[in-house]
C-alpha cells in the first residue's frame, strides 16, 4: 500500500502548499506503484501528478505526464478512462495555443 500512502501524502502536501514535498511524493508513488506492477495505480498517480504540474505552471511537464498516464491506462485495458485523458490534454492544449495568440 505504499504508493497510495505516498499518493495520498503528495495530496496533502498540495492542499498545505508544500510543492517540492508534493513533487517528490508524486513521483515517489508513481514509482512504487510501477515497481510493485500496479499499472491502474500508478496510471491514476500519473494522472494527478499531470494536473498538479499543470496547476503549478508547469504545462509541457505536465501534458507529458498525462499522456503516460494514457498509455498507462491502456496498457492496463482501461480506455474510456484514457479517452477522458486524452479530451483533458485537447482541452488543454486548445486553451494554451489560444492564450499564445
Amino acid at each position: 500500500f505504499e504508493n497510495k500512502a505516498l499518493l495520498l501524502q503528495a495530496e496533502l502536501q498540495y492542499l498545505e502548499g508544500d510543492i517540492t514535498s508534493a513533487d517528490a511524493s508524486y513521483r515517489a508513488s508513481i514509482k512504487s506503484a510501477h515497481d510493485h506492477k500496479f499499472v491502474q495505480e500508478e496510471a491514476l498517480a500519473l494522472e494527478l501528478y499531470g494536473i498538479f504540474l499543470l496547476e503549478n505552471k508547469m504545462v509541457s511537464k505536465g501534458l507529458e505526464q498525462l499522456q503516460i498516464a494514457v498509455d498507462t491506462y491502456i496498457k492496463w485495458g482501461a480506455v474510456k478512462k484514457a479517452d477522458a485523458v486524452k479530451d483533458f490534454i485537447g482541452l488543454v492544449t486548445k486553451s494554451q495555443n489560444q492564450m499564445s495568440t
